[in-house]
């Protein structure tokens, strides 16, 4: 983070979430301080270092502020810029909230042209964060794994490197609509709940719902068992490459895979 020389810099420390990081941008904007001086932070895992000669400010997350800036880019900037702002900010990257609000000042005067100035590092880094998140997400499309849980709900569990539920949930949502199931961010212990025919809703679990969630049916243990053999009796030995497999399927994605146990 660059901070600037002279006027005394403003920290706005926000939630680690989209309404909270919005929140932020319309409370700076509003501000009128001068974007120079500006700076959006999230809660890092450290805890951070306070800057001297610097005005911190805790954001309280409004709904209502986070979508009228989410409409501002849409009307003003284009949808396509606003899906790329959103895409960084699920990321886990710790300057995501101050390159988006950095780079807002540019793309008000471009518009949808914006993405293309690669060479603005606001522009840039926002872009890339998008890009890692969204590349994420179209793996774990596939590389997902319901299990069977009492009861017929179907639970999928994954620990991904960014926040990845409110993307991969609404394709799951329109494959299997007339299905009960959960896909459970084990890292941020938070899950998307689908009821049958219904829209699906994202709420955290405590560490008792946490251990309570795993409960496979037996249908679902004798489905695995077979799923396995098949794995391994199509599997040729010989021709085994765990390089090639790496390469395709990272270890990060295997932890939830019972073939791959």
């Amino acid at each position: 983070m660059l901070l600037a020389q002279g006027k005394q810099n403003r920290i706005y420390e926000c939630d680690d979430t989209i309404e909270g990081i919005l929140s932020g941008i319309y409370q700076a904007w509003d501000a009128a301080y001068g974007h120079e001086y500006i700076h959006l932070t999230v809660p890092s895992a450290g805890g951070g270092d306070m800057l001297l000669f610097s005005e911190y400010h805790t954001v309280i997350p409004d709904s209502g502020q986070a979508k009228k800036v989410a409409g501002a880019i849409r009307r003003k900037i284009s949808d396509e810029v606003l899906e790329v702002m959103l895409g960084a900010l699920y990321s886990t990257n710790q300057e995501k909230a101050d390159c988006v609000y950095h780079m807002l000042p540019g793309a008000f005067r471009a518009g949808g042209r914006v993405l293309k100035d690669l060479a603005d590092p606001y522009v840039r880094a926002v872009f890339e964060m998008n890009r890692g998140v969204r590349h994420e997400a179209h793996e774990y499309l596939g590389f997902l794994r319901f299990e069977e849980q009492d009861g017929g709900v179907l639970l999928a569990r994954f620990s991904p490197k960014n926040d990845l539920l409110e993307i991969v949930a609404p394709h799951f949502e329109d494959r299997f609509p007339g299905e009960n199931f959960i896909i459970y961010d084990t890292a941020r212990k938070k899950a998307a709940f689908h009821c049958k025919d219904q829209p699906f809703f994202l709420r955290g679990l405590s560490e008792e719902e946490d251990r309570q969630l795993f409960h496979r049916s037996a249908g679902d243990k004798r489905f695995e068992k077979m799923w396995k053999l098949f794995f391994e009796t199509i599997s040729v030995e010989e021709r085994e490459n765990k390089k090639l497999q790496r390469n395709l399927l990272p270890y990060h994605f295997r932890r939830y895979m019972p073939e791959m146990h």
